[in-house]
């Protein structure tokens, strides 16, 4: 398969060939250097305050994540409702947005994911001191007339080790935040017993679905073809990161006592995505690779092969066992496909049974009649159904409510 190329924002430079001067094109926003985040900043405002009359807000966010659209599809519009948008592309660089505060009418700092604050620790002492710093740089960032938005993705971050002190980051976070940013109402609902929100600061915008973000050329028949299937398979896929917290043993193991308990009909599994260390995972792709009943490419898949994933396939895979939002179903829906996921509230809300099934309890029996059940969706006009519903989450009318709403909440 081919690599994914990434490429930065357009930059100019100065280099010297052969003894001359010649301007070059380079690229800014993927990569930091030592006049990030500042320099990003000044080049979003000078682009978006050219059309007005008053100083921009300037939302830097971080972590950035470009392997998933969702970031670029929030904040598709935010030009329109005056927000310059500023990716912070080294996290811990998020105090330096205070720099450009006499250029906006107002600075923001977006957190996402807030997996960053623990990467990599593994000593709980050195985890609990690095929450001291980043505390330290919330408070300094408030302190300097900044504003915090927090998206509240995950339960906790996904590789995260020390459950009690990604609390404490997440608590501290809401309680400094202007703005809680929901994908789902239940989401506040599931994280109550964890962290107290003051409803009064809770913006609620779903995740967008993904249409015209990702090539989608390809028929059936041609992604069939390329991925080795034939037209009477039945095609369940599982596309994206493998991680040990999306259960992927037990839902191997249940998708071969699927296959076994009616071996008359042909099925396949295929399987794309970038395998973590974890021994879990090491085990789960080993079993794929030894399964005549799984198609699996341990890596990631770039952008222009995820069409051949989804248009190949008959359902959609997401039973994890932790979950609290998935983009996983919104891209499988964005490719008309009914899904399997797990008895999640905040999951459900935006799901009706004639287009998803329930796994209720994760379990490999409850696993298995969850695929039997899913069984009614094939042959049918269920795709027509995904279609209509997923049109409702149009990520530029999203996107524009999103800005609109996010600056009256911070009265700017």
């Amino acid at each position: 398969m081919a690599q994914m190329i990434e490429f930065q924002m357009n930059e100019t430079r100065c280099v010297k060939i052969n003894g001359e001067n010649e301007v070059q094109l380079t690229y800014q926003g993927f990569y930091s250097d030592d006049e990030s985040p500042v320099k990003e900043a000044l080049a979003a405002v000078d682009l978006v305050g050219a059309t007005m009359l008053e100083k921009p807000v300037v939302l830097g966010y971080t972590p950035v994540g470009r392997v998933n659209p969702y970031q670029a599809l929030l904040y598709k519009e935010m030009a329109d409702v005056g927000i310059a948008v500023v990716p912070i592309v080294k996290s811990w660089n998020f105090e330096r947005l205070a720099q450009i505060r006499h250029k906006a009418s107002t600075f923001v700092l977006h957190i996402h994911w807030t997996s960053f604050v623990l990467n990599s620790i593994t000593s709980y002492g050195e985890a609990k001191e690095k929450i001291v710093e980043f505390k330290r740089g919330i408070d300094s960032v408030v302190a300097k007339g900044g504003k915090i938005v927090w998206t509240l993705h995950n339960i906790i971050p996904h590789n995260g080790r020390f459950f009690d002190l990604e609390m404490e980051v997440q608590r501290y976070i809401a309680y400094k935040a202007t703005v809680v940013h929901v994908l789902s109402a239940a989401s506040l609902d599931m994280m109550s017993d964890y962290i107290s929100f003051d409803h009064s600061k809770v913006l609620y915008a779903p995740h967008p679905n993904y249409l015209g973000t990702y090539e989608d050329y390809v028929t059936r028949e041609n992604a069939r073809f390329t991925l080795g299937l034939s037209a009477d398979d039945r095609v369940y896929v599982l596309l994206g990161a493998l991680k040990a917290y999306k259960g992927l043993n037990k839902l191997l193991e249940a998708f071969e006592q699927f296959c076994a308990n009616d071996s008359a009909v042909p099925r396949k599994l295929i399987v794309g995505g970038m395998p973590d260390s974890d021994p879990d995972v090491t085990e789960f792709v080993n079993n794929c690779k030894m399964s005549a009943n799984v198609l699996i490419e341990p890596k990631k898949i770039p952008a222009n092969f995820v069409q051949y994933y989804m248009r190949a396939a008959d359902v959609g895979l997401a039973a994890y066992d932790r979950m609290l939002n998935s983009g996983a179903i919104l891209l499988y829906q964005t490719f008309d496909l009914p899904v399997i996921t797990s008895n999640v509230p905040a999951i459900w809300e935006n799901l009706t049974r004639d287009i998803a099934e329930m796994a209720i309890d994760n379990s490999v029996g409850e696993l298995v009649a969850a695929f039997q059940r899913a069984d009614r969706f094939i042959n049918s006009d269920v795709r027509w159904r995904v279609r209509t519903h997923v049109g409702r989450f149009d990520a530029s009318e999203l996107s524009l409510n999103f800005g609109r709403e996010l600056r009256g909440m911070l009265s700017v």
